[in-house]
């Protein structure tokens, strides 16, 4: 049913919960992960510092789904997540999209349960593939 499952990875805590779900869904379905990390760019942060962190944090995917039997693909692209998103996902050809509801800077203190991140729904509102949110 779902060969691939995308599954965005921003390093947030709410992040986790979404891979693990994809991971979970994937071990069910025989399916592959592909972890996509977005390096922002114009990020005044040093580029070498945010490519190792999302080294890292595709790794940590590719980690826990091993774990499991579960095989990875992973991306890190420099872009604007907002605007590519849904270009990313149609050219991973994935058939699921796993991911968190929350922006990876949402206020904690002001959550509830009506939010949803830009991200999250802008690839609701223009993808072409079932996606799902996780709170």
């Amino acid at each position: 049913m779902f060969d691939k499952i995308m599954v965005p990875v921003d390093g947030s805590k709410y992040n986790e919960k979404a891979i693990d779900y994809a991971i979970a869904i994937a071990e069910k379905f025989n399916s592959t992960i592909v972890a996509v990390h977005v390096l922002q760019e114009f990020s005044s942060n040093s580029y070498d510092n945010e490519e190792d962190k999302g080294d890292d944090l595709l790794a940590h995917v590719s980690q826990k789904a091993s774990e499991v039997g579960v095989n990875t693909i992973e991306h890190l692209i420099t872009g604007d997540s907002l605007r590519d998103m849904k270009t990313i996902v149609r050219k991973s050809r994935v058939d699921l999209v796993v991911m968190h509801a929350f922006g990876s800077d949402t206020f904690d203190d002001e959550l509830n349960e009506n939010q949803i991140g830009s991200v999250s729904e802008r690839i609701i509102r223009t993808g072409d593939v079932p996606v799902l949110l996780i709170k």
